[in-house]
């Protein structure tokens, strides 16, 4: 049986540090256009006209396009300029617990369901509604698992994607390798 030991040269893996780093780098100039597309929407629908709206019904539901998915579905009305609107307000999507292998979600689930059964017909909660059509309503400050502005949570990624940035190529810059003096 014969072993052999390489030693590793000064500079070895500095391309692969590099690349990574400068990859994560674009990672996280492509989320702060996202964080700041979203923060720019929130602003926005926070400046829409503000309706006390009844809920109608609410219900867990499969998410239409792909029911591997379920979010909460809120039917409420509101009245605006004395015209009574129906519109519907959504949370994000959680997928089928019985899909995943890995970790538990039904949790999440149940943490949807208890809010749903906590908002029964005739429960009042604030919207925004755009003032061009008054069908499309938002919810802005919410307890809704899932509902609400998605901001904090793209922060905490941008965070962990600038550090790792950061890191690497700092990694990068300490195993770089370096000419040799000549004399």
């Amino acid at each position: 049986m014969c072993i052999t030991v390489r030693k590793m040269e000064a500079g070895q893996g500095y391309a692969g540090h590099q690349t990574l780093g400068l990859f994560t780098g674009l990672c996280v100039i492509f989320l702060l256009l996202v964080t700041t597309a979203l923060a720019w929407e929130d602003h926005a629908h926070a400046q829409w006209p503000e309706a006390t709206a009844q809920v109608q019904r609410c219900d867990v539901d499969q998410y239409p396009p792909d029911p591997k998915y379920y979010r909460i579905d809120c039917s409420v009305n509101y009245t605006v300029r004395g015209e009574e609107i129906l519109s519907h307000v959504y949370s994000r999507t959680t997928p089928d617990p019985s899909r995943i292998i890995w970790e538990n979600s039904s949790p999440q689930l149940d943490r949807l369901q208890e809010w749903v059964d906590a908002h029964p017909k005739g429960t009042r909660m604030v919207v925004h509604y755009d003032p061009a059509s008054h069908k499309k309503a938002v919810l802005i400050v919410t307890d809704m698992p899932l509902g609400g502005t998605q901001i904090p949570g793209c922060l905490r990624l941008l965070e962990v994607a600038a550090a790792s940035c950061v890191v690497l190529l700092g990694i990068a810059r300490i195993i770089m390798p370096r000419p040799l003096a000549t004399q």
